[in-house]
């Protein structure tokens, strides 16, 4: 099942990609965009076109964006940032699974976070960037001030 999935994706990513339309978008706006499958925990799209909202995060370049997928699930902890968008739906900000996206995959727009919401997401971001992975240990955890010696692990770990 999971390897039809995976197949119907990537027809659907080939018609995306051979297509010529790329909307116009700005930061701020949600838009429904075409995800696509992913594995594991990867949030992934829904329905035959496999989209899910996302909020416009950064412009890069022309056409392409820094995009945090959204749920209407409602989500506690620090991973998460929820606020009404413009249409004064709930909406709940995925942090961890931000990404960038081609323009090509943004289908359609469908609303707008207001401006000290968005400052509010911009600072939860840059929150879990500072934050102590769950184990404790960060990649240059054990070095002296200056010094960077990344940690390196040969041995592949369980997915939990």
């Amino acid at each position: 099942m999971q390897k039809e999935i995976f197949d119907q994706w990537n027809e659907k990513k080939k018609q995306t990609d051979s297509s010529e339309n790329c909307p116009h978008f700005s930061i701020g706006e949600i838009w429904w965009a075409q995800i696509g499958q992913n594995i594991s925990t990867e949030v992934a799209g829904k329905g035959t076109d496999f989209l899910r909202p996302v909020i416009i995060f950064q412009k890069v370049y022309g056409n392409a964006c820094m995009a945090i997928p959204l749920t209407s699930k409602e989500r506690k902890g620090d991973y998460y940032f929820s606020f009404p968008d413009s249409r004064n739906i709930q909406q709940c900000a995925l942090l961890t699974q931000i990404r960038y996206l081609d323009g090509k995959r943004l289908k359609y727009k469908q609303s707008n976070i207001n401006s000290d919401d968005f400052e509010k997401l911009r600072g939860a971001f840059q929150k879990i960037l500072t934050k102590t992975p769950p184990d404790g240990r960060g990649p240059f955890s054990g070095q002296t001030s200056g010094e960077i010696v990344p940690q390196i692990t040969t041995k592949n770990q369980p997915c939990e």
